[in-house]
């Protein structure tokens, strides 16, 4: 007898192992696939059934319970259940709530609203980056023999208070991601002291 059983739900094929089949003996789909109905084991079992609705049912035989997708009816899953010979079990069956589809949602949309926040925050300090370059090289033209240079950006300046309105970054925090984009880009470094 082969190790594995191959079915043909709805046009969709599936390969289902042996014990699995055998563990749930009495059932329809265990007759399907039996040696009185079926002569030939390496045949692919036909059935006319729901493949989509099948997938859940081999799932449910596999691990005992099972939460059923919301865009399944339940109505619709235990008419498998019935058709295939399958008894339910109390609580064994959830229907995924509405409630805990929008909690997903929520906590996705929170997550993704982070990673923007996080990336405004990067190209606005990168924009200052920008600025304090373009202010240094301004500088640089006309004090050629300076060793540093002094760049103000004014708290009125577009950049800083797009960064007030939309970030909560502390002025360490700032000064931080400033300095990291001044060397690996530009070249430049804040000095020690400095006030931003």
């Amino acid at each position: 007898m082969a190790a594995t059983v191959k079915l043909n739900v709805g046009g969709k094929h599936f390969e289902v192992s042996r014990a699995l089949i055998d563990e749930h003996s009495n059932t329809m789909l265990e007759r399907l696939v039996s040696d009185t109905w079926n002569k030939n084991p390496d045949k692919t079992v036909f059935i006319d059934r729901d493949s989509d609705i099948f997938a859940h049912i081999l799932n449910y035989l596999r691990y005992g319970s099972i939460e059923i997708p919301i865009n399944l009816p339940r109505t619709m899953f235990d008419r498998e259940l019935d058709y295939y010979g399958i008894s339910m079990r109390n609580g064994i069956i959830d229907q995924e709530s509405v409630a805990k589809v929008i909690d997903s949602l929520v906590t996705q949309l929170a997550e993704a609203q982070k990673k923007l926040d996080v990336a405004k925050n990067n190209h606005l300090m990168f924009l200052v980056a920008v600025e304090c370059c373009n202010q240094f090289r301004r500088s640089r033209i006309n004090n050629p023999n300076e060793d540093s240079v002094e760049i103000m950006i004014k708290k009125s300046h577009k950049l800083w208070k797009e960064l007030d309105k939309t970030t909560h970054l502390s002025n360490k925090e700032r000064k931080d991601i400033l300095n990291t984009y001044l060397e690996r880009h530009f070249g430049l470094t804040v000095a020690q002291g400095a006030n931003i």
